[in-house]
């Protein structure tokens, strides 16, 4: 697995397609160039003040907007005007109890409303390609609110890959939804943390 780090780009911009004719847009323009709407995996890639629009018959995307829908981080280098993008490998599972050797022995992803449950969430990551200020985990109900957080991690040293356990007592799934956990890496202390892996548990 890979966990790499980013933190935010404001003005980088990624080109898709190639040859895409576009004469018109329902969506309107910007600064003359035909707005364009962009979806992954059916759902709309949220842009702020520049949009994504047609130039010579391509895409035009803010390399932020993209990299965020991804789960990915862009690391910015002003002196070099260059843009890392890093897309984490992070896989996460979810589970009632976990065995000696970290593998899981009750997973599960989905719960009857008004369940307490206690469970660990275990996550494993590789191929760390930058140094990062920390991780965290989040689970998150339904309506956006964070219920339970682990504390920061800080990665002691130049670490490539790790596992980690964060077990949860009594936690009641009290509302219909999706919850999600949520797993977050700051590039540095100067930086938010970022999600780069989610897991969601049903609640119905």
């Amino acid at each position: 697995m890979k966990v790499k780090r980013l933190a935010a780009l404001t003005a980088t911009l990624v080109v898709l397609g190639a040859g895409i004719v576009y004469a018109s847009s329902p969506w309107g323009e910007y600064q003359g160039f035909a707005k364009v709407r962009v979806q992954l995996n059916n759902s709309g890639v949220a842009t702020d003040d520049v949009p994504a629009f047609m130039i010579n018959g391509r895409v035009v995307l803010p390399l932020r907007s993209l990299s965020d829908s991804l789960n990915a981080i862009v690391k910015w280098d002003d002196d070099t005007k260059t843009a890392s993008i890093y897309k984490p490998n992070v896989h996460m599972f979810v589970a009632t109890d976990i065995a000696k050797d970290d593998s899981p022995k009750t997973p599960f992803g989905k719960v009857s409303k008004g369940k307490k449950l206690s469970f660990v969430v275990a996550a494993q990551v590789d191929s760390l390609a930058t140094p990062i200020h920390s991780f965290r985990i989040d689970l998150v109900a339904p309506d956006g609110s964070v219920i339970r957080s682990t504390d920061a991690v800080a990665l002691e040293g130049s670490k490539d890959s790790f596992w980690y356990s964060w077990p949860l007592e009594g936690v009641t799934f009290d509302a219909s939804g999706t919850y999600k956990v949520q797993f977050k890496i700051k590039l540095d202390d100067s930086r938010d943390y970022a999600v780069v892996s989610e897991k969601t548990i049903t609640s119905e």
